[in-house]
């Protein structure tokens, strides 16, 4: 009866192998009509391929498309200009812009009367309450990408603020080639947005990060380490901004927290002579206020367009005689070609960024100045390496910033000015002041000095530090540290040459270099101590290269 049974399974699939065949031969039947295409297999073959948008043209002109077969109309918005786009059989929309100067330029969507960010550019213009599609025409400036350049990398950090009690971030940009065990750290500067934006909008819409690969790549600049952190010291963003303690927060968020969490995980220096700070519109007002109050911190400031009007304490009042400033076209970008290279940007009507520098000008009373301010005098000139303060004469804050300028002048504190005519409240002109700040910052006078020192001679005298050595058979051999010679094959440690160019024994008069043992092993250390144990007399400390005098045999 089992082996009955086992045999089943063997003769249904016999009976069922010719109708398996049949079914397999026959074609598949038609889709019926309008039913939606099969799905293929995973990884291809899935949807209408992608369009390319935008598409800038090696003439300086650019295509926008967007695939909606069903929309009723589609434009693109850029420079306050609105450009109808057209629609082909595949359902692409795209229209052609006129040549466009060398810049960055924000653009929008406008699908049916809705404004859409391009879903085919992942290139955006951040902001704190969002982003906005944007794209570059490459050209000659040095905020713009250069090709072979190396650049940099940059780094996204979160952190909880208990100053503000919430979560905020802040962005930090390594040069090209930077090394984390660089003897001599790196200088550091600290970059600050205006009104509305946030952490990263001078790494992308600001192009901060280009700007100094494309001075460091010249030698224009020095190799430094760029901090851009949330200028907000209230956790409500914007919104809080004109409280008193937005600024004062803001400052010991800064000093409290950014700053030693950045000294920690990188690499960059503790001196106050290579640390900067600078910032644009309500930037530069907490630039100024943090750095003048902390000299102690900062030895190069900048501010760019300051809205002082948002210190704390300060009433803006119209300026008298002020009239209003010309207010932004719609859909205007956030950045207006400039003529030329190192030319000024466009004026007011190019747009410009939230917040101060639109409408009247506006002063606040002289009075807020000393109370801001209380410490500050003549005296800090000798520990401010620049104070620079930019604006144009087209920006409502001309007045502030002029202001604030005449009372630095009745404390006897020195200053550079920048006021451009005709420039308003807009990017290129602070892509262009950071390209002269980053370019001054950290080429303090005297540095070349220093370097000169630093490859020259020692000098010997009687006048530096000495320290004594143990008497050896009645010599008495004084000692003073040198610096590490650098350049000076003939400073290099040799035990066959003294300093002097002579050979001596340990009775001869004269110099003679004494090597300090490399540190790679034990038996290294062990065979560099007992050559000097022969040559002295017994072993000595491990010790930095040192001149030794020997006097003349007593």
């Amino acid at each position: 009866m089992l082996r009955r049974l086992s045999l089943l399974p063997v003769v249904f699939a016999v009976a069922l192998w010719p109708a398996a065949m049949l079914t397999a031969q026959q074609p598949a039947s038609p889709a019926p009509a309008g039913a939606p295409p099969a799905a293929g297999p995973r990884g291809g073959g899935r949807g209408t391929p992608p369009v390319k948008s935008p598409e800038v043209g090696a003439d300086g002109r650019v295509t926008f498309r967007l695939r909606a077969p069903n929309a009723r109309e589609v434009a693109a918005a850029i420079a306050g200009n609105r450009l109808v786009m057209q629609k082909d059989d595949q359902g692409v929309w795209s229209v052609t812009s006129d040549v466009l100067a060398p810049d960055y330029y924000t653009y929008s969507l406008v699908v049916d009367g809705t404004s859409i960010n391009d879903p085919a550019n992942r290139q955006v213009q951040t902001s704190y309450a969002g982003f906005q599609s944007m794209f570059v025409v490459p050209g000659p400036h040095p905020w713009l990408p250069a090709p072979g350049v190396a650049r940099g990398a940059v780094a996204k950090h979160t952190f909880r603020s208990v100053v503000a009690n919430d979560e905020r971030d802040y962005f930090v940009y390594t040069p090209a080639g930077y090394d984390a065990r660089r003897p001599r750290p790196y200088p550091v500067v600290f970059l600050l947005h205006g009104l509305g934006d946030d952490a990263e909008r001078w790494m992308n819409g600001g192009a901060a990060n280009v700007i100094l690969d494309n001075l460091i790549a010249e030698s224009k600049a020095v190799p430094m380490v760029l901090v851009t952190t949330l200028g907000y010291g209230v956790n409500n963003g914007p919104a809080g901004a004109m409280a008193p303690e937005s600024i004062t927060g803001y400052t010991k968020i800064l000093l409290d927290e950014v700053m030693p969490a950045v000294e920690r995980s990188y690499n960059v220096s503790k001196n106050r002579e290579e640390r900067a700070i600078a910032g644009l519109s309500m930037g530069g007002a907490e630039t100024l206020y943090t750095a003048l109050n902390h000299l102690d911190r900062f030895a190069w400031i900048g501010s760019f367009s300051g809205a002082f009007v948002m210190w704390p304490g300060a009433n803006a009042t119209p300026a008298a005689g002020a009239a209003p400033a010309p207010a932004p076209a719609a859909n205007a970008p956030a950045s207006a070609p400039a003529a030329s290279a190192g030319a000024a940007p466009a004026g007011p009507a190019a747009g410009g960024a939230r917040g101060g520098g639109r409408g009247a000008a506006r002063t606040i009373d002289p009075s807020v100045f000393d109370k801001t301010f209380p410490m500050l005098d003549a005296k800090a000139n000798s520990r401010i390496r620049m104070l620079w303060i930019t604006c144009g004469t087209a920006d409502s804050l001309i007045a502030v910033n002029r202001q604030f300028k005449d009372w630095l002048r009745t404390k006897n504190v020195q200053f550079t000015e920048l006021e451009t005519p005709d420039v308003g409240h807009v990017w290129p002109y602070w892509r262009q002041n950071f390209t002269e700040f980053a370019s001054k910052g950290f080429q303090k006078e005297g540095r070349s000095r220093r370097s000169a020192r630093r490859n020259a001679a020692p000098p010997l005298d009687s006048s530096r530090r000495r320290e004594t050595m143990p008497r050896k058979r009645g010599v008495h051999a004084p000692v003073r540290r040198l610096p590490p010679p650098i350049g000076r094959d003939d400073l290099r440690c040799d035990h066959r040459r003294s300093f002097a160019g002579r050979a001596g024994g340990a009775r001869s008069a004269g110099w003679r270099t004494i090597h300090r043992p490399a540190r790679t092993g034990k038996r290294a250390r062990a065979a560099a101590r007992d050559q000097r144990g022969r040559r002295l007399g017994r072993r000595q400390p491990r010790q930095r290269c040192l001149a030794v005098r020997v006097s003349d045999r007593s």
